[in-house]
């Protein structure tokens, strides 16, 4: 089934004012997963007729709905996927989202920044999806900065748009091993930390910006560190110990807002342990902070020092908060979908405590399969896993996502996997760019119908449920 390609009308040149009318993901704007051919030189100017912005506002619903079909530049998709995919929404009770959309609507007025921490495994820690869902909601709302980055690189491919990180030889990467969850634990909001204990071991980080904010964390037996600002000491011989652990934080101004350095510098030998290094402008919009690790499943969080991620929490202020997990999970023989539930409320529950103001969303995992003789089977106990992570969330107050569904539900990824370019990789666990890249368009597309419905007041087709 070849599914015919719609054109679009470029809107991107829009006041900030008029393009809140027209909020689409960036796929749809330039050389993404469609094309268009037949848009207007000049776009839709500012002065556009209300029919002519009617008219547009329903083009883009269809191509939205194209999408689902015509995926990956107009690929072959068979009559059997087609008829499985569905244009998904969240679900949750009403107001589950209102401070994030609120959050949003401050943004679009130039008046704050609205912030959201992605939790997740290898689907996030690649920054394919959630990167693609950053620049979408950047474009459309502001760019609030590059956010929360690390002190290091955790992985080889690990990167921020804008955003170069170098660090010296000495520093370790702490939080990815199992062994160091339950020897330390103490990793803050990342779940990752980079210590080193020897002087003259330093990290940089060179972004756009207006200001950063270093979070460190102090110890017995710490070291000392002075903090760089484009060369010049800001901060001398901070002392980073103390009787027992607890977070630190060091902001550094600059008076312009342009390519800053920020570098952290041991100065006095002892543990120094720095958690990541916020990086933020002057300018209102968008902080989407990327926290995946690979392999993680979402008990590892319940397993970090509590009191650090909980002071890490309330200083980042996220306005939305989001759990995507589950796909190592479903792999697990031993695993008790009740019991996971449950450690997933608690965790929404302690999350929620941290943060009172952020809305929650838990978004399922994608399909999942494995091999079973000549053919991929999707693993059986994923769709309770999907069934749990809903009851949690929804018993927490939390918003949910089904992307599980939204691909097909059971024997999605292998179809995924089959297309012609496919939307999925070959070990039926991950997905393309390409497949990543739609999902967030989805995700993307969830979240503007929630958003346009809090302006008007109306209940988004399942936030009332």
């Amino acid at each position: 089934m070849l599914v015919r390609r719609l054109q679009l009308v470029n809107v991107v040149s829009h006041s900030r004012a008029r393009r809140a009318a027209h909020k689409r993901p960036s796929w749809m704007a330039s050389g993404g997963l469609l094309p268009r051919t037949l848009r207007r030189k000049d776009g839709l100017r500012d002065d556009a007729p209300v029919m002519a912005r009617t008219v547009q506002q329903f083009l883009m619903a269809a191509v939205v709905f194209a999408a689902t079909l015509n995926v990956a530049h107009a690929a072959t998709i068979d009559a059997r996927t087609a008829r499985h995919l569905t244009l998904p929404e969240i679900e949750g009770q009403a107001g589950a989202m209102a401070h994030f959309y609120a959050a949003l609507s401050r943004a679009e007025r130039g008046e704050a920044t609205a912030r959201i921490l992605h939790y997740g495994d290898s689907h996030v820690a690649a920054d394919l999806l959630t990167g693609a869902l950053r620049r979408d909601l950047q474009r459309c709302f502001g760019d609030g900065g590059a956010g929360f980055v690390l002190a290091g690189k955790p992985y080889s491919y690990y990167a921020r748009p804008g955003v170069t990180m170098q660090a010296s030889g000495g520093w370790r990467a702490d939080g990815l091993s199992d062994s160091s969850l339950i020897a330390d634990g103490r990793f803050g909001l990342a779940g990752i930390g980079f210590t080193a204990a020897d002087v003259g071991e330093s990290f940089k980080v060179t972004a756009p910006s207006s200001r950063f904010e270093v979070y460190l964390l102090k110890q017995p037996g710490g070291g000392a560190v002075t903090i760089f600002l484009d060369g010049i000491a800001r901060v001398r011989d901070l002392s980073l110990a103390a009787p027992r652990s607890e977070a630190a934080y060091v902001r550094v101004s600059a008076t312009t807002e342009a390519l800053h350095t920020i570098e952290v510098k041991i100065t006095k030998p002892g543990a120094a342990r720095a958690l990541g290094v916020d990086v933020e402008r002057d300018e209102a919009g968008v902080i989407y902070d990327a926290l995946g690790i690979n392999g993680a499943r979402m008990l590892r969080m319940l397993e970090w020092d509590w009191r650090i991620l909980s002071s890490n929490l309330r200083r980042s202020d996220p306005d939305l908060i989001i759990l995507a997990y589950g796909s190592n999970e479903a792999g697990d023989a031993d695993l008790n979908t009740e019991e996971y539930g449950e450690r997933l409320s608690a965790l929404l529950a302690q999350l929620g405590e941290a943060v009172p103001d952020a809305s929650l969303l838990v978004i399922a995992p994608p399909d999942r399969a494995v091999k079973v003789g000549n053919r991929w089977q999707t693993i059986s106990r994923l769709p309770a896993l999907v069934d749990a992570q809903r009851r949690a969330a929804m018993k927490a107050g939390a918003a949910f996502f089904d992307l599980f569904r939204a691909m097909g539900g059971g024997g999605s990824i292998a179809r995924w996997a089959a297309m012609h370019e496919p939307l999925a990789q070959h070990d039926h666990v991950h997905l393309t760019a390409t497949g990543y890249r739609l999902v967030a368009g989805w995700l993307y597309e969830a979240l503007m119908r929630g958003w346009r419905a809090s302006l008007t007041g109306e209940p988004s087709s399942r936030l009332h449920r």
